[in-house]
């Protein structure tokens, strides 16, 4: 009995040093849990872009100022971008971002025809 208690302790010990090299990533994949029992983790995912929700972010973008762009007219709309490049930093990033271009235009004009 005495054995097999010291040939757990010394597996145990490898383990741990084996984690210690590893570094802490690696420590977090294997626990010992209250009962003794070692239980090994897969490592985590590894956390990517998420580029399916940019991409939405992206599109809904376009698709309000081509909203705007249809609803206020182009001539009011480039009014309202005008007036607010006069203006403070913030209202003149603004006024960038929201100015026309081909890809607002064209779902505005879709917009425009089929309501």
């Amino acid at each position: 009995m005495s054995e097999s208690n010291a040939e757990f302790h010394e597996r145990l010990a490898r383990i741990y040093r084996q984690q210690a090299e590893a570094g802490p990533k690696a420590r977090e994949a294997v626990v010992v849990d209250r009962n003794g029992y070692i239980i090994v983790r897969g490592a985590g995912r590894r956390r990517s872009i998420p580029w399916h929700g940019l991409g939405m972010v992206v599109m809904s973008f376009f698709v309000i100022k081509g909203l705007m762009m249809s609803q206020l007219g182009p001539d009011f709309y480039s009014q309202d971008v005008a007036r607010l490049s006069g203006g403070s930093a913030i209202e003149k990033a603004a006024a960038w971002t929201m100015r026309p271009d081909p890809v607002s235009r064209w779902i505005a004009m879709q917009i425009k025809t089929h309501s």
